[in-house]
């Protein structure tokens, strides 16, 4: 099937056409792939791929944006120093009105004007200022973000401009991922409260082995509470049965 420019879709006109349960036959969108690089790792610096018009981007410009901008990243930053994102998603669905084409076609090409048309493709409606593409890093690798993005820009149908913030990043510090083969291995997760606090040394009890000496209690002890209490009737008892003794000789 042959291409036709981008001029003929470029325009927004109409109502967006997005209904596909009511629809059938919709050709399967080419960008499948949403979220690259290092997922698992935050970066301080934002870099977005602004839209300066609106209009509609097809999916296979969106695809051959993404493929670019990717392939350079990878090449000049590496795959574990770079979050890329790809922030729109193509749910309007274009709609021709097939004609025959060649020679001899005058005769049967002319047709209902402004017919409902077939399903055949999709595309993205974007406004001024909306962030196509992102980007987040670390300030070395600046130069050479924007340069990707740049490049990509040119495969949209709008001119674009590039937009550099730095954000902050919340209190989760992840250590570098390690990468096996081609998949990013995420690093274990430390929280700064851990990292700040350090190490307590075990101190031993007292009166442990190798520690202070037990300090001996104060006062008696509980047995010894209450002494002379417990010696009274004790004696009393024994003065009893002497007088008991006593009484039985005098008899």
């Amino acid at each position: 099937m042959v291409r036709k420019p981008a001029k003929m879709y470029r325009d927004i006109s109409k109502k967006a056409y997005t209904r596909r349960e009511y629809m059938g036959g919709v050709p399967g969108s080419k960008i499948v792939q949403f979220e690259m690089g290092n997922l698992s790792q935050e970066f301080p610096l934002e870099v977005d791929l602004l839209v300066d018009e609106a209009c509609q981007i097809r999916h296979s410009a969106l695809e051959a944006a993404r493929i670019t901008a990717n392939r350079r990243l990878m090449k000049d930053v590496g795959r574990s120093n770079f979050h890329f994102k790809v922030r729109v998603f193509p749910h309007h669905v274009l709609r021709e009105n097939k004609q025959a084409t060649g020679a001899g076609a005058d005769r049967v090409s002319e047709g209902m004007r402004l017919a409902f048309g077939k399903a055949v493709g999709t595309a993205a409606r974007v406004d001024p200022g909306q962030k196509i593409m992102t980007v987040f890093s670390t300030p070395p690798y600046l130069e050479k973000i924007k340069d990707a993005l740049r490049h990509s820009g040119h495969k949209l149908p709008t001119p674009s401009h590039l937009k550099v913030s730095k954000i902050k990043v919340s209190g989760r510090i992840v250590a570098a991922p390690k990468l096996v083969g081609e998949k990013v291995v995420a690093a274990p997760v430390v929280t700064e409260e851990a990292a700040a606090e350090p190490a307590k040394e075990a101190v031993p009890a007292k009166g442990a082995k190798g520690g202070k000496e037990a300090a001996p209690a104060k006062g008696p002890a509980p047995a010894a509470k209450g002494g002379k209490e417990a010696a009274a009737p004790a004696a009393k008892a024994d003065e009893k049965k002497g007088g008991a003794h006593a009484k039985g000789g005098k008899k």
